[in-house]
């Protein structure tokens, strides 16, 4: 159980830096007060449990068709989804992020969506591998981190010391890759 946790909790993380980086951003700008903040992390979070619990229901859905290849499955979207974020770091552009007008509702709610699409796709994945207990977990450490994480980017593109959201986002890929790894070798080596 303790090793399913820590599995949670780096998914949790690395699910966050794209919300940490998104945050960050906004907390850049002017118009990031301590409420904003609150509502930003809130909506980030809400969505990155959202989505991933939706995904797992699809998972759940199909896993009786697709169990003789589910790590082949988790292994390659957790995979893609970790290299593709890895990518998106190594090229990020904090200038060309820095249009986010985060104080309109439907901005938020597209940032929200937007940091929170690889979530849904890592749902699936978990969806076959876990119970429904397990994904509540999961859902529910998710959201937990990205509100953490949304929260401190926020007040740190506030302060203006933080942590590159280019680092963000390529040590988030690299955790998604290697959990991904770990579930195929785990399969393959049981």
């Amino acid at each position: 159980m303790i090793g399913f946790i820590f599995s949670a909790l780096f998914l949790g993380i690395a699910l966050s830096m794209d919300s940490l980086a998104v945050s960050i951003t906004c907390g850049l700008q002017k118009a990031m007060t301590k409420k904003r903040a609150l509502i930003l992390a809130s909506s980030f979070a809400f969505f990155q449990g959202l989505f991933p619990l939706l995904g797992a229901l699809i998972g759940d859905f199909s896993k009786e068709y697709i169990q003789i290849i589910d790590h082949w499955i988790a292994f390659g979207l957790l995979s893609v989804i970790g290299l593709k974020m890895f990518l998106e770091g190594y090229r990020y552009n904090l200038k060309e992020c820095m249009l986010y007008d985060f104080t309109k509702t439907s901005v938020l709610i597209t940032l929200s969506i937007a940091t929170s699409i690889d979530a849904f796709i890592v749902g699936i994945g978990f969806g076959l591998e876990y119970s429904l207990y397990q994904q509540l977990i999961i859902v529910g450490i998710i959201a937990l981190c990205t509100f953490i994480f949304s929260l401190m980017g926020a007040f740190m593109g506030m302060k203006a010391y933080f942590i590159k959201p280019k680092l963000a986002l390529i040590f988030g890929g690299s955790i998604l890759f290697g959990l991904g790894l770990k579930i195929l070798l785990e399969h393959l080596l049981a």
